[in-house]
């Protein structure tokens, strides 16, 4: 009996320190990844620029836009909406001699999209990628 009894407490305690050495387990379930980001490419657009003398000159933009993932979905609903703004917006920021050859401030042109885009869909714009600028 007292032999049983030194089996028994010999073994709880073996349990109880094997038990203290192994780390907790995972909690996979509780820890949530980050949403990824939502792309949406709207394409090249062509902007004519203002004349200077004979020459005819032309901007080529590649636009895409970083949407909040929830709305990714609603932007592309609309997707000809944004691309008519951002047409409109490049424009007019030609007519204003921002978009010039080497005088171009991409960070005034990011602002004034994410401006427009944001007047047209609140709340759904991270962030206008400006992934081409070409001048010919």
């Amino acid at each position: 009996m007292i032999r049983l009894f030194r089996v028994s407490i010999v073994t709880l305690f073996s349990a109880v320190m094997v038990g203290a050495a192994l780390p907790p387990a995972p909690v996979w379930a509780e820890e949530k990844a980050p949403a990824r980001p939502a792309y949406i490419a709207l394409g090249e657009f062509t902007i004519n620029l203002p004349n200077k003398g004979d020459q005819l000159s032309y901007a080529v933009i590649s636009i895409t836009i970083e949407a909040v993932p929830a709305a990714a979905t609603d932007l592309r609903a609309v997707e000809p909406r944004l691309k008519e703004t951002v047409m409109r917006r490049l424009m007019a920021m030609a007519d204003r001699g921002v978009l010039q050859p080497g005088h171009t401030d991409l960070i005034a042109v990011k602002q004034a999209l994410i401006s427009s885009l944001t007047e047209l869909q609140p709340d759904s714009v991270r962030d206008v990628l400006i992934v081409r600028l070409l001048y010919g």
